[in-house]
């Protein structure tokens, strides 16, 4: 054992973090290297004076913003390649292994010999030309102009998509459609359209199950400018609020931050199923003594008061 590695774990040995051995191997350096044992001095002269400090809990909003860049950091921790994809997509791992394997190189040099000559006779030799298979054109956003509107059928799942291009034309399909579903969610986030983006919304939230939808359900709820279209957006997620921890913050979010009352009202009763929730309760406690509308801080109190105590 090192003073390095003594020096960057004296903290967790401070706060009781290490394990029994390592503990034990730590004393015994401590007790025999003068820098590390000073290096520890310090370190719990400081933790004293810190303790010695009020403790300021956190706000809701904090905690709930804090959770959201969490779990958005850790889905967007790229997962580890396996072996062949190493191999598949690294040009310079391909030529580390032909330098140390000759037999490889050698293989490689006669399949590329071999598909070049392959190619220079079907070239020489006369035959039909048979054209690419026809590719239907993809509606991608980037070939939308706007989408002009959206109608449901009522009593199914069926969605007409009507859009512009260069001429407008229109989709006609279930919410599950490909197309159709990602017409509607470029509508829930890209139109300048209220109603387009309600109806986009609307059909979408029937089909919550779906965390792509979720997703756009939620971006809806943070950033639309419309409160009627958020608040659509926060009954499709509130069957989820119990499930989904990033629409639980979501919805907690709007609880403390949005401008419309409606929406804050329809996100505290959202909320009822996780009122256990530590950022939920505190969330609870600061409307119910703070806020300045009397209809939340009314709310807030009755849903306080159902809630078993804490001890």
């Amino acid at each position: 054992m090192n003073c390095d590695w003594v020096q960057e774990n004296i903290t967790l040995y401070l706060y009781n973090e290490l394990a029994d051995d390592a503990r034990h191997e730590l004393e015994q350096h401590v007790a025999r290297c003068k820098a590390c044992a000073a290096e520890m001095a310090d370190q719990q002269q400081f933790q004293t004076q810190l303790s010695a400090l009020p403790v300021i809990d956190p706000s809701p909003s904090f905690l709930a913003a804090a959770r959201m860049r969490l779990q958005e950091s850790l889905e967007s921790i790229e997962p580890h390649r396996a072996w062949y994809h190493r191999f598949a997509f690294d040009p310079t791992a391909w030529l580390r292994q032909i330098r140390f394997s000759p037999a490889l190189a050698t293989i490689i040099f006669l399949l590329g010999f071999g598909g070049g000559i392959g190619t220079m006779y079907r070239a020489a030799s006369p035959g039909k030309i048979v054209p690419p298979a026809f590719q239907p054109e993809k509606h991608t956003e980037a070939t939308i102009s706007g989408i002009t509107s959206i109608e449901r059928k009522p009593g199914t799942d069926q969605v007409q998509v009507n859009y512009d291009r260069v001429l407008p034309e229109s989709v006609q399909g279930s919410v599950t459609d490909p197309q159709v579903h990602d017409l509607l969610l470029f509508a829930a986030k890209s139109n300048d359209n209220p109603g387009v983006r309600l109806g986009s919304v609307e059909a979408l939230a029937a089909k919550s199950d779906d965390p792509q939808v979720r997703e756009t359900l939620t971006y809806t709820l943070r950033y639309d400018s419309n409160p009627g279209v958020r608040l659509r957006a926060l009954e499709g997620l509130s069957p989820y609020v119990k499930k989904d921890i990033r629409v639980r913050n979501a919805v907690l979010e709007a609880l403390l931050n949005d401008s419309n009352l409606g929406v804050r009202s329809g996100a505290l009763h959202s909320l009822e199923t996780v009122r256990a929730d530590s950022s939920v309760r505190m969330a609870l406690q600061q409307l119910a003594k703070e806020d300045p509308s009397e209809y939340i801080r009314h709310e807030s109190k009755n849903a306080l008061a159902s809630m078993p105590d804490i001890y």
